[in-house]
């Protein structure tokens, strides 16, 4: 065995393929959202579209358009983008350095024709695409708007708003990225699997372009729209169906590793999956249904299972790895790569298990992970039918219901997880049907003082014609505090605020279940005021985004030097305001430390590489349990910081001279600073500076970090918000430009 590179657990089924080409996906569900696994792209040796035909095709869409790259800068690839898709897609792909830049390109076609279907472009960065960018959002939109005309004449799309893109959530070392979603529409209703999604740079320029195609012959049927129920029928019967649920849900601090609780009011899951048009019956995974199903909260086994195996030792985890991923499939062998002992996000002590199924014309693999205190699954996928060595001919189509999926589900919890079934409850949603595998997805949710809780559940997918176990993934999470449910919202008070905010969609979906796999069906879907997956904070009544942040509209301040980088942090959340805010006062250490790390660095915590483990040099007044903890160890690492100091006094003001020193350390300058005897600083005030702060203001003046007021330098002076976000803009562009990464 060897060692590898660590690799998130979290991902599910990343799956790492040698030769293959994995582009991405769309997946249409109705009411459930989940991330989605990348289908797997398999290589072919019969295709019969050459590199020229990809070439004169390439030119005849962008004539004028990567004209820094040449023909013998392409490579070609092609292959299926799932098992039982059986669309050709052929692919261009280009690598280039250009002006000490790497440029990236990939350019997707599909059919006889070569539609584009997608592409990616990484340009070269220039100063335009940073914060403030030379494009506005209004601006990107017409580029956008144009190449819908160019690529998609004739077509009827229409553009999806995105009131919550303000920007980019990039960090301001990263270009603006402006993202643009047009849904396709028939007879004046949009298409729910049917969508074009174009990004724009800050400069302009067009990096993206994906389009959904459909799977089957083409010849679609759509319901007639003129045979719809009233929206206020529908509307009715939906608003008398709606009750909130009580949940906990669980909110993880990425930039620490931490994670807390809240008590949260949902609306019912039977109701968000929507109603069709014509009939005004509930959608269901099986189906049409008149009536919806009441789910009760119940445990999956009464009494605690025993743990599978207690105290897996590696060899252990290597037998039950190829006791679960063996496979008969002719030609392919099965190869345990490495064996890694790490840490999951949440804690637990894992094996992550990489492996392959090798082939004669390459090979396709992910990781299995497996827990090492009980020996039990946390996260597997079945990959084997992305093999495409020998292919099934075989069109027969699912045979199970969802009830005997369900069993088979339980039947692998209780097998493969059994120390977590009493802990976890039966389905309450109805989960979905997979049309493209033939699959039922399942999740059983975590059950804590008679409530489920969001974000803690076991996943689990079962082959809908052999009830074999696709998939199976545990998101357990330990030493949790929960709070009591008191002082909260009733549920009365909780549905009134569902059904005020209620609104209906008319969309068509391609449901499994309804008419034929070639039918798309109209139907109503809940629209709440945060979409379908409406969540409203059970303490205080407010609406709670992906993230479990308040929604309530983020304010716009006025400023006369600063209002647009001041409104830039409060609106990317990386500086949080309330009433009282005064852009022009003095800034803490601590906040400051905090705006500038998330505006430069992704302050991500993954405890798999003991990030934030006590380094060399630290504060004393800085602990590891000190929330400031993992900011300040970042900026450490960064040079942003050193320990020289001792202490680092959070709640002490910034100076002006102590800033220049962060920006300068930032920018991996702490070296030439040092020598502070080499440089003059012509100022009125310069005596006033401190001796071995001497270089790094002369080096953050000189290079326009921060800016001097009447040839003084002001260097004990407290810094403001508004000259914080100032300098913060400035320091992203030198990293950028001095392409300084701190990821």
């Amino acid at each position: 065995m060897v060692t590898f590179k660590k690799a998130s657990v979290l991902l599910s089924a990343t799956a790492l393929s040698v030769g293959l080409l994995a582009p991405m996906a769309s997946a249409s569900t109705f009411g459930n959202e989940r991330m989605e696994t990348l289908p797997i792209q398999v290589a072919q040796t019969n295709t019969t579209v050459t590199k020229n035909d990809l070439m004169k095709r390439f030119r005849e869409l962008f004539p004028s358009e990567f004209q820094n790259v040449t023909e013998k800068d392409f490579r070609m690839g092609s292959g299926f983008s799932r098992p039982k898709d059986t669309t050709e897609r052929y692919e261009l792909n280009f690598s280039k350095n250009i002006d000490n830049q790497y440029v990236y390109g990939s350019f997707i076609f599909v059919g006889e024709t070569l539609e584009l279907e997608q592409f990616h472009y990484q340009p070269i960065t220039s100063k335009d695409v940073l914060f403030p960018a030379k494009y506005s959002k209004d601006e990107a939109q017409k580029v956008a708007d144009k190449y819908m005309e160019r690529f998609d004449k004739g077509g009827d799309y229409e553009l999806v708003p995105n009131e919550y893109n303000y920007y980019s959530s990039s960090i301001l070392t990263q270009p603006v990225q402006y993202s643009f979603t047009y849904m396709k529409k028939k007879s004046g209703v949009t298409i729910s699997d049917q969508s074009i999604s174009i990004g724009v740079l800050g400069d302009g320029t067009v990096t993206s372009y994906y389009k959904t195609t459909q799977n089957g012959t083409g010849n679609f049927t759509y319901d007639d729209p003129s045979k719809k129920q009233s929206e206020s029928v529908i509307a009715g019967r939906l608003r008398d169906a709606l009750k909130a649920q009580l949940s906990y849900q669980i909110e993880t601090d990425y930039s620490t590793g931490d994670y807390t609780v809240k008590l949260v009011y949902q609306p019912n899951s039977q109701v968000t999956s929507g109603v069709h048009a014509l009939t005004g019956e509930w959608l269901t995974t099986e189906g049409l249904s008149s009536t919806l199903s009441n789910q009760a909260i119940t445990p999956i086994v009464t009494g605690a299972l025993a743990a599978k195996q207690p105290n897996l030792t590696s060899e252990q985890a290597k037998a039950m790895a190829q006791k679960l991923l063996a496979t008969d499939q002719k030609g392919v062998k099965l190869s345990i790569e490495s064996i890694e002992e790490t840490t999951t996000e949440t804690g637990k002590a894992v094996y992550n298990i990489q492996y392959m199924y090798q082939y004669r014309n390459g090979g396709t693999g992910t990781v299995l992970t497996i827990d090492k205190v009980t020996g039990e699954i946390i996260n597997y996928s079945d990959i084997k039918n992305s093999i495409e060595v020998q292919e099934d001919d075989s069109n027969t189509k699912g045979e199970l219901t969802r009830q005997q999926a369900l069993e088979k589900a339980i039947a692998y919890v209780k097998e493969w997880v059994p120390s977590y079934a009493n802990q976890y409850a039966l389905p309450v949603d109805e989960g979905f049907y997979e049309n493209y595998n033939d699959s039922y997805y399942l999740t059983f949710p975590r059950i804590v003082n008679g409530l489920t809780v969001v974000g803690d559940q076991i996943s689990v997918s079962v082959d809908a014609k052999t009830g074999d176990l696709l998939s199976l993934y545990v998101n357990a999470y330990d030493d949790i505090e929960w709070p009591a449910a008191t002082d909260i919202l009733t549920q009365q008070d909780a549905t009134k605020l569902l059904k005020n905010q209620l609104k209906l969609k008319l969309q068509y979906v391609n449901h499994p279940k309804v008419e034929n796999e070639q039918h798309y069906s109209l139907a109503y879907q809940p629209v709440f005021k945060e979409g379908s997956n409406a969540v409203i904070d059970a303490k205080t009544g407010e609406w709670l985004d992906a993230y479990g942040m308040a929604s309530s509209d983020k304010p716009t301040i006025e400023h006369p030097t600063a209002a647009e980088e001041l409104n830039y942090l409060i609106h990317a959340g990386i500086l949080e305001i309330d009433k009282t805010f005064n852009p022009d006062a003095p800034v803490t250490k601590e906040e400051a430390l905090k705006v500038l790390l998330k505006s430069v660095t992704y302050m991500y915590y993954n405890s798999r590489y003991n990030e934030f483990e006590t380094t060399n040099q630290s504060f004393t007044d800085i602990a590891p349990d000190h929330a400031l903890y993992p900011f300040v160890t970042r900026a450490l690492k960064m040079g942003m910081l050193d320990a020289s100091t001792k202490t680092f006094n959070a709640a002490a003001s910034l100076s002006n001279q102590e800033l220049a020193k962060w920006v300068i350390g930032s920018l991996k300058l702490n070296k030439p600073a040092q020598l502070s005897d080499i440089y003059e600083l012509n100022y009125s005030d310069a005596a006033q500076v401190d001796k071995e702060l001497r270089g790094y203001v002369a080096l953050a003046y000189a290079m326009g970090l921060l800016e001097a007021e009447n040839n003084q330098l002001k260097p004990k002076s407290e810094v403001t918000y508004a000259q914080l976000a100032q300098v913060t803009i400035r320091l992203a562009h030198k990293m950028n430009e001095y392409q300084i990464d701190n990821y």
